[in-house]
């Protein structure tokens, strides 16, 4: 079983139009992300828009992104679906693309209860040709993985982890302790303004949506952490709070992280602004904010800005 640990970034998919993915884009995210030291890729994410992209693009970004990645680094795939059926269909297209793992969110929609949403992991974790990372990220499936679920779930072979996304610390804490003698289940955060608490707590790794924009800030922040490094903690933690308050949150404090993400990679001439829907578009007022101060978050954080590039 393959084990996963540090910064796997939940990769943007790039679009040319919502429904178009940009695969020349996709390749060069991978090589910006690889250069920043990630130890992984985790895509079809919360923050690469997953669950609304066509299945045509899902499966074109999986095929693009494990060509681009050529075995360097293992790739994660998102399956979360409403549909078991889909979610496997899925698996297996990332199984033949080459990635390493599939990572899954509770399905969503229909009210469910603990045993039947730890039925359906272990019947999507029988029939996975890859393993299975559960992510528990209720804020979107409105289902919050138990601690009793996930440790149940962990006895099955073909289970290997869990990221959290819950923003709990004190859950997250107990979700280390309860496989702090587990070397084969690994525990990974969400919310990346977390990474050194979770460091201490024990995590193997986080996946960070800044590290899309700034893949060696968040690597070496984990680092930090793990060496306990208090200074240089302070520094880069100094840094995540910039993106927070330049980039992700509107003037008025309105947090629209992806769509803010997706413009300030843009503006480093990586990717288009491109947004799938349901998701808003940025306001004037917060296109502004970020075209204004990305430089100043890229000084902090050591890198040299770069001009605009002429993308949607």
């Amino acid at each position: 079983m393959p084990q996963f640990s540090g910064i796997i970034p939940p990769v943007v998919t790039p679009l040319t139009r919502p429904d178009q993915l940009d695969g020349d884009a996709v390749r060069r995210i991978v090589e910006h992300l690889l250069t920043g030291g990630v130890k992984g890729l985790f895509v079809l994410g919360t923050t690469g828009e997953g669950p609304s992209l066509t299945y045509q693009i899902r499966y074109e970004m999986v095929e693009v992104a494990c060509e681009a990645a050529a075995g360097r680094v293992p790739v994660l795939v998102g399956v979360t679906d409403t549909s078991l059926a889909e979610s496997l269909l899925l698996a297996e297209h990332a199984a033949a693309s080459g990635a390493a793992a599939i990572v899954a969110a509770a399905p969503y929609y229909f009210a469910t209860s603990q045993n039947a949403v730890a039925d359906w992991f272990r019947q999507l974790a029988d029939s996975s040709p890859l393993p299975l990372m559960l992510y528990n990220m209720p804020g979107c499936v409105e289902i919050h993985l138990a601690l009793d679920t996930v440790v149940e779930l962990s006895g099955h072979p073909n289970i290997v982890g869990v990221k959290d996304s819950s923003g709990d610390l004190d859950y997250f804490r107990q979700l280390c302790g309860a496989f702090s003698d587990n070397p084969d289940f690994a525990v990974f955060m969400g919310p990346e303004e977390l990474i050194p608490q979770a460091v201490a707590a024990g995590a193997d790794g986080g996946v960070c949506g800044g590290g899309n924009l700034l893949p060696r800030t968040y690597v070496d922040l984990f680092e930090a952490s793990k060496r306990g490094d208090e200074s240089e903690i302070r520094r880069l933690r100094n840094v995540v709070e910039q993106v927070f308050e330049h980039i992700y949150r509107d003037p008025a404090g309105e947090m629209n992280l992806i769509p803010a993400l997706k413009l300030a990679m843009r503006l480093r001439g990586i990717c288009s602004s491109c947004i799938a829907p349901p998701l808003p578009p940025l306001t004037p007022e917060h296109t502004t904010q970020v075209t204004s101060e990305l430089a100043t978050v890229l000084n902090i954080a050591g890198v040299e800005s770069t001009a605009a590039v002429a993308t949607a």
